[in-house]
């Protein structure tokens, strides 16, 4: 840890972004760029599972929609909704 912490104060991590110089502005952008891939590589699909059932019922609903408009509309709840029920 104390290596890390050397490396940092000699790259001077600790002042602001625009005292950086600008190969360590590339390396960081580099590495939080590579982190947010990883992170959605491992997120994205476990939150797809869980909207799974969410997203299904947005479709069906959507589907009897293009189908059915005015008997969706007549729904009370799906009426308060501006963009599938215009009046």
């Amino acid at each position: 840890m104390e290596y890390l912490k050397e490396l940092a104060s000699r790259a001077d991590l600790a002042a602001t972004w625009d005292s950086w110089s600008t190969q360590y502005r590339v390396l960081a952008v580099i590495v939080a760029l590579l982190a947010a891939y990883f992170a959605l590589r491992s997120v994205v699909p476990a939150v797809l599972r869980m909207l799974r059932p969410g997203l299904f019922l947005v479709i069906v609903l959507l589907g009897v929609w293009a189908l059915f408009p005015t008997e969706i509309c007549s729904i009370e709840f799906l009426s308060r909704l501006p963009l599938l029920c215009r009046h």
